[in-house]
């Protein structure tokens, strides 16, 4: 595996990591803030296509916008988790979920073809969830009542959420369409979504200040997009996509400098040792990536 090319699919873990600390910092209701993402990204799109001026055709159109339709929902879904369930117990489930995800529907395209990128694939992707419950370990303090959980609606919506995450990015690879090419049309199907969700679904609109504000997370979201549609060609799903989960590590750091989350000791030792387990199951990937093309 080229260490340039993994390192392009670690851009995500500093992009994407910052997207929900600087969301919840702006603020706004889960439609407001999805397509606030999608309109960001739009413009990134449409800054990326005058300056590389990728070819489109009809093919990379309809899929690419598929593959926005998808990531609407997935969005929505990951938001409305975090409504039913709270940050420490969706967010394992709605990264766990997708790594599994991804990593499956990578596998019947491909990725992991030797018997020790499999051993490896599977190991980190086992180190990666673990990690992940560590790094989102929410200690419930003394006299405090912890929130109301909705339990059956928290894990049905999460796992809709992974679903549309998993195709929006699958749907690309499976097609083997080039990342800087489906962009701007898979921009248009994000808007395009959101837009469907907010006025069929939750009957409201969403065209406020607070989503044009949230913008700024769609560019920064949009910069770890392109990464991992770029390295999802050359390392794999199964490799580029969980590499990008690994995104709650800058997360959890950021929440506490820049939101003021505050952290118990228990909640830090929990978070510092998820950290390295994830840490150690990016070697583990970067492996398999390794043994799949010697």
């Amino acid at each position: 595996m080229n260490i340039t090319d993994f390192l392009i699919a670690c851009i995500p873990i500093l992009s994407w990591g910052f997207v929900p600390v600087i969301s919840t910092y702006i603020g706004g209701k889960v439609i407001e803030q999805s397509l606030g993402v999608a309109i960001g990204s739009f413009i990134f799109a449409c800054i990326v296509y005058a300056i590389k001026q990728p070819i489109i055709d009809p093919h990379i159109i309809w899929i690419g916008i598929a593959s926005g339709l998808f990531w609407a929902f997935g969005s929505v879904g990951q938001y409305m988790g975090l409504k039913y369930l709270g940050v420490s117990k969706s967010m394992p489930i709605s990264n766990g979920t997708q790594i599994i995800g991804t990593s499956i529907l990578g596998m019947f395209l491909g990725d992991w073809s030797t018997f020790n990128s499999k051993i490896c694939g599977f190991t980190a992707l086992g180190l990666i969830i673990i990690g992940i419950v560590f790094t989102s370990y929410k200690e419930l303090g003394v006299g405090e009542n912890e929130e109301k959980i909705y339990w059956g609606k928290g894990i049905t919506v999460n796992l809709f959420s992974s679903l549309g995450f998993t195709l929006y990015v699958g749907i690309l690879k499976y097609y083997n369409i080039e990342g800087w090419s489906s962009l701007l049309p898979q921009s248009v199907g994000q808007i395009l979504g959101i837009n469907i969700i907010a006025f069929l679904f939750f009957k409201v609109n969403p065209y406020k200040i607070i989503a044009i504000k949230n913008s700024i997370v769609g560019v920064i979201w949009a910069l770890g997009n392109i990464a991992i549609l770029v390295s999802q060609m050359k390392l794999g799903l199964s490799v580029a996509y969980p590499v990008g989960q690994a995104s709650i590590i800058v997360s959890v750091i950021a929440g506490v400098y820049i939101n003021k989350e505050m952290k118990t000791k228990k909640e830090w030792l929990s978070s510092i040792m998820g950290m390295a387990i994830i840490v150690l199951g990016l070697f583990f990937i970067y492996l398999s990536g390794f043994f799949d093309n010697i």
